[in-house]
């Protein structure tokens, strides 16, 4: 897709949204641009995890589960996984 054809797009999905849509729409886009204008900064490097640390060592690096999907998540995972080699 374009870039003049993804403009239409959007511009055509915006002109349908209702207006508390838009605000939403609007404060995505502030909050996309307020992200690009503080310097640029680069994703913070984390040191891999060497061997023999414990899962706990990993989970400080993770955040929070915040959805209700936890267990169509697992099932999706048990189903498409495949099979590791060492």
């Amino acid at each position: 897709m374009t870039y003049s054809e993804l403009r239409e797009k959007v511009e055509q999905q915006i002109s349908q949204l209702p207006l508390e849509r838009l605000f939403l729409v609007s404060s995505f886009i502030d909050s996309i641009e307020a992200k690009g204008d503080a310097n640029n900064k680069q994703f913070r490097r984390i040191p891999p995890l060497k061997r023999n640390k414990k899962a706990s060592d990993l989970l400080r690096h993770a955040g929070t589960w915040q959805g209700d999907d936890l267990a169509e998540c697992l099932d999706f995972v048990r189903e498409t996984r495949s099979k590791t080699e060492f």
